[in-house]
């Protein structure tokens, strides 16, 4: 867990997703970002399509709408419209 940071993901109708994470990677209208324990913070508008959260060694892909992302030093903040796990059905599948 050392290597671990909160993870928050949320859109209008719930909290799709929060958990201690090893990394997440994501599309800002900057480029590819990915976020690991200890990153300097920040806040970036994010783009629609892929995610993917690294989680004891493993990583699990999925989809988000676009929206924005906060990086504080207490946890790391998606703001999104809509989000989806790979192969699986979700009434918030983009």
């Amino acid at each position: 867990m050392a290597n671990q940071f909160a993870l928050e993901i949320v859109t209008p109708e719930n909290i799709f997703y929060n958990d201690q994470v090893e990394m997440v990677i994501m599309r800002t209208t900057k480029g590819d970002r990915a976020i690991l324990k200890d990153h300097i913070p920040f806040v970036a508008g994010l783009v629609e399509g892929q995610l993917r959260v690294k989680k004891d060694g493993k990583f699990k892909e999925g989809k988000i709408s676009g929206g924005f992302i906060t990086v504080t030093k207490e946890k790391t903040t998606i703001l999104t419209e809509a989000a989806s796990w790979d192969g699986e059905v979700s009434k918030e599948t983009i």
